[in-house]
């Protein structure tokens, strides 16, 4: 079974998606970090009113962060969040050319973001060229659905009418959604119209809608405290390597496996899932590195400000430590995120300044 359905923006503002036929309604909600369609409120709620399925998408750029872009997305969309497919439109425009493959890291950036905040696997949507020239292979193997689109040569299509795809897929072994018209006519609406099939049934509609894991900021075990991020300009070196990932949590995607002896610049930290996280800005998005484990939050690291440490010998004790810093043992353990009744030994390395 399909569902037939059309996808609107600010270029179909006399359009009454109650008033044409379909099963569903994919609205553009924002672009950027400083567009919203004047448009989508409106249309939302003509989708609704109908009993139509919603869909939502957000069209990516180059020019600004993608963190900012899908917390602009998501402050836009937040109220259909579960009840709407989320989609992320990948083309060029004026002034953003992301249609390379730094653009297909950077979507997958968007991607795994509006994912972890979510719990929602939102779709990607590009043309039938830039699915087949592009690597797209990391995007696949994260299970985020494809939108594809292919129109019709510019002939007008009068209905829905669906084809087969002119060509092949490279990487997707399926669309979820095929667009297969840009010069679409339906009773109803006298302009043209993007028409777009669904390959399932209303209930798979709403899977897809759905969460599929519980959202990063919804998980008390991914941030039990309440823990917020906080301001942190600073300067670590590893001392060990260390994984660079997408999100602050052991489960997301790692962008690179950073060297012992490497440093790292950051602006902001945080202490959840078990772990001290710090924020790294980077090229268009932020990585997330731990520190070290809440036990020990600097155990992978040394921060660029003046420290000192001492190497535990035999017969040393919390107490023997901090009279020779002249300092109190339960201060000294706490800033190696010990207390005093957890054992220190001969060749152990306690900061002591």
């Amino acid at each position: 079974m399909s569902l037939n359905g059309l996808d609107a923006a600010s270029y179909q503002s006399g359009l009454d998606i109650a008033e044409v036929p379909g099963d569903f309604a994919i609205i553009k909600a924002t672009e950027g970090i400083n567009y919203d369609n004047p448009t989508f409120s409106g249309h939302v709620k003509q989708t609704l009113v109908a009993g139509k399925k919603l869909g939502v998408y957000h069209f990516i750029r180059n020019d600004s962060d993608i963190k900012e872009q899908a917390d602009y997305f998501l402050a836009k969309v937040k109220p259909y969040i579960g009840k709407a497919i989320l989609a992320l439109d990948f083309e060029n425009t004026t002034g953003s050319t992301i249609q390379n493959q730094a653009g297909v890291g950077l979507a997958k950036q968007w991607l795994d973001y509006v994912y972890g905040k979510t719990g929602v696997r939102p779709l990607l949507y590009t043309g039938i060229s830039c699915e087949n020239s592009l690597d797209w292979s990391s995007v696949v193997k994260a299970n985020y659905g494809l939108w594809l689109a292919q129109y019709n040569l510019d002939k007008v299509v009068n209905g829905y009418a669906p084809r087969d795809l002119y060509g092949s897929l490279k990487h997707w072994k399926s669309m979820v959604i095929f667009q297969y018209a840009s010069v679409g006519r339906l009773s109803g609406y006298s302009s043209d119209l993007d028409l777009d099939v669904f390959y399932g049934d209303e209930a798979a509609w709403d899977k897809y809608a759905k969460a599929t894991k519980v959202p990063e900021m919804d998980n008390p075990a991914m941030n039990p405290s309440g823990a917020k991020w906080v301001k942190e300009n600073k300067s670590y070196t590893l001392k060990t390597a260390v994984k660079l990932r997408t999100a602050p949590s052991t489960s997301a995607d790692v962008i690179a496996v950073l060297s012992i002896g490497e440093t790292v610049n950051t602006d902001q930290a945080i202490i959840q899932g078990g772990y001290r996280w710090v924020r790294q800005p980077r090229s268009h998005g932020y990585g997330y590195l731990a520190t070290g484990p809440a036990s020990n939050t600097l155990e992978y690291v040394e921060t660029s400000a003046s420290h000192a440490y001492y190497e535990v010998v035999s017969g040393d004790s919390w107490w023997s430590s901090a009279q020779q810093y002249n300092t109190d043992m339960n201060k000294l353990a706490k800033m190696n995120g010990k207390t005093i009744e957890t054992e220190i030994y001969p060749g152990d390395k306690l900061l002591v300044k």
